[in-house]
């Protein structure tokens, strides 16, 4: 398992970025699909055999930064 899969299998198993029960408007929408697509980029860029170990190690922070960003909008969001 690539560390790029491994992050996300690990976001499917942990609740606290779980979107059950939470009803989201277009801005909070447009904000989690835009979190997504950068995150998608950056793993795309990550499988490539081109892609050097420095890079890498890179793309996985950028990669823990918008999970930690995403996480922490869920979170805010369940306290409204």
């Amino acid at each position: 398992m690539t560390a790029v899969s491994h992050i996300c299998s690990n976001d499917l198993e942990s609740n606290s970025s779980s979107l059950v029960g939470i009803e989201l408007d277009d801005t909070q929408t447009q904000m989690l699909l835009s979190i997504t697509r950068k995150h998608c980029k950056l793993a795309l860029e990550h499988s490539q055999a081109s892609t050097t170990q420095g890079r890498r190690l890179e793309l996985m922070a950028e990669i823990k930064s918008f999970r930690s960003i995403r996480d922490d909008l869920i979170a805010e969001w369940r306290k409204q």
